[in-house]
């Protein structure tokens, strides 16, 4: 599929990909009720929630999420000029203090400021550089402009705060949000020709709750910037197309994560599938993917001579639970995730302090 990089930061994704590849092995394990936090009664399969003894803090938008992935190469004058213009899009001003023309072009580019203020993307354009000030237009009147974009920021806070706490480590809020994502949103091809970027975006798929591989992970990936951990979307050539998922960095160490082959959302029945949920780079070849096509989404589009190697995924500490194990809870008292077996069987993974 060819989609214009006007489209968003999915969208100038999908511009060189042949395809989006949904298909997953039809194999699943008989489990109960998907749920987290909560503890189950394994016969009469009723589940109550736990109860904590604090409440915590809420969770909050944070219109300057970071990726630290991309360090090597966005500098702090890249990151300093995107937050300068994110603010000002937020207050529906016009200009923003910016390090260089080179950033102004970066920051104001449709997949960047798609990635990390999805609901700007093609709807604010870059209007000009100079001396040290860079211009930006609205698409749409101002006042639509910024009900729209207040609009997102309420719907990202109130999944944040449905999926997760602010008390979760970071493997708890991948966690967390995986199992919301993969229970509330739907892979959906309908809207892969729309025009718009409320047709086909990060920003379509976290108001709808609906889209391909690329959105979905994009939407995976931004909800878990919200959340402090290191996540970017990434992709592959695979044996059904080209395919996009989630690198998440944990405790130092790269993993890949899929929430499109396990999305449930719709299906009362569903459960969801633990096999594409923090993968090593063997596991995601095993699954189809060339190693040598990996590419980091978020980065090949401007910067094409990246070094690939940069992004490893080699600790397998996940891998007893690739075995077409299904989550049944999340217990984080005891830093644990208990899981039904492809034979069955209930069992418990210990996950540490990570």
């Amino acid at each position: 599929m060819k989609k214009s990089k006007l489209l968003s930061a999915l969208l100038g994704l999908a511009l060189m990909v042949t395809g989006c590849s949904s298909a997953v092995p039809t194999d699943s394990a008989p489990v109960s009720d998907t749920v987290i936090d909560q503890v189950v009664d394994t016969e009469s399969v009723e589940t109550t929630v736990t109860e904590t003894t604090e409440k915590t803090e809420p969770l909050t938008f944070n219109p300057h999420v970071y990726c630290g992935l991309l360090s090597s190469i966005c500098t702090d004058d890249h990151w300093d000029s995107l937050y300068n213009l994110i603010d000002a899009i937020r207050s529906g001003e016009d200009t923003f203090v910016c390090a260089g023309e080179d950033v102004y072009k970066w920051c104001t580019d449709d997949t960047v400021i798609g990635s990390f203020l999805p609901p700007s993307c093609t709807l604010v354009k870059p209007d000009g550089y100079e001396d040290g000030v860079g211009r930006i237009k609205y698409m749409m009147a101002k006042d639509e402009f910024l009900s729209r974009e207040q609009a997102f920021e309420d719907e990202v806070c109130r999944m944040l705060n449905e999926a997760v706490r602010s008390d979760y480590s970071d493997f708890e809020k991948c966690m967390g949000l995986y199992d919301y994502m993969t229970a509330n949103f739907q892979y959906d091809y309908s809207e892969i020709d729309g025009q718009g970027v409320d047709d086909f975006s990060t920003y379509a798929c976290l108001m709808s709750k609906k889209g391909i591989c690329c959105e979905i992970a994009g939407a995976y990936s931004y909800l878990l910037l919200q959340c402090g951990v290191e996540a970017m979307v990434y992709g592959g050539d695979g044996s059904a197309g080209y395919h996009d998922w989630t690198y998440v960095v944990l405790d130092g160490k790269g993993y890949h994560a899929d929430p499109t082959w396990v999305l449930y959302g719709g299906d009362e029945y569903g459960v969801l599938s633990l096999t594409y949920f923090m993968e090593t780079d063997e596991e995601r070849i095993s699954d189809g993917f060339n190693r040598e096509e990996f590419e980091a989404d978020w980065i090949w589009y401007w910067n094409t001579g990246y070094d690939r190697s940069m992004f490893p995924a080699t600790d397998g500490r996940f891998v007893t639970l690739h075995d077409w194990a299904t989550f049944r809870s999340m217990d984080t008292e005891r830093n644990l995730i208990v899981y039904v077996t492809s034979d069955g069987i209930e069992e418990e993974f210990s996950y540490g302090d990570l």
